[in-house]
């Protein structure tokens, strides 16, 4: 979804996109939704292990996003969402206040997550704007990107288990910006 949004023309934000230990997280999100004008939300991550306790970030955070879309100035009622799921109505079971929204599935596999994030970035840009790639096309870059991505941590000396979320924002820029040159 990340390499989507920037393939797109956006720029991806989430918790992760500066660690600042003084920073309490909820509030550094709650800053981030307030400044978003979308919100792309990914519920399939609520999943439960034996004995353990689901995570509800996501929930947490599209619930901000609805409240603030909901009770916020002008600005902030002018929210759009995408909200995606695993499958289809797997949320009912554990979230049954979010029946009535459009949710998407992306079956738990890249290639829909890729089709629903630029079908959604597609249809909420500027009516002026020139298209976005298609679906395959992104599909097909993704895995180009996946394959070529050795080489451009180890360009970059990076090592793949302490690649940070910024580094990697990086290395898919990177990457676009050396496909562009060479197209």
């Amino acid at each position: 979804m990340v390499f989507t949004i920037i393939a797109s023309g956006y720029h991806p934000r989430c918790a992760l996109d500066a660690t600042d230990g003084a920073e309490v997280r909820l509030g550094k999100i709650a800053v981030m939704i307030g400044d978003c004008d979308w919100g792309i939300h990914d519920l399939s991550r609520v999943e439960v292990a034996d004995g353990e306790v689901p995570r509800f970030n996501m929930p947490m955070e599209l619930g901000l996003h609805l409240g603030a879309r909901l009770f916020g100035e002008p600005r902030q009622r002018r929210k759009r969402a995408l909200i995606l799921d695993g499958e289809r109505h797997r949320y009912d079971r554990a979230l049954s206040d979010i029946s009535g929204q459009d949710v998407e599935s992306h079956g738990n596999d890249p290639a829909q997550a890729i089709r629903c994030v630029r079908d959604w970035l597609s249809d909420h840009r500027p009516h002026n704007a020139a298209p976005l790639p298609g679906a395959r096309a992104m599909q097909e870059d993704y895995q180009l990107f996946q394959s070529e991505i050795g080489a451009l941590l180890t360009a970059h000396r990076l090592d793949p288990a302490e690649m940070t979320h910024s580094d990697y924002l990086y290395l898919v820029r990177d990457w676009l910006a050396l496909r562009d040159e060479l197209a």
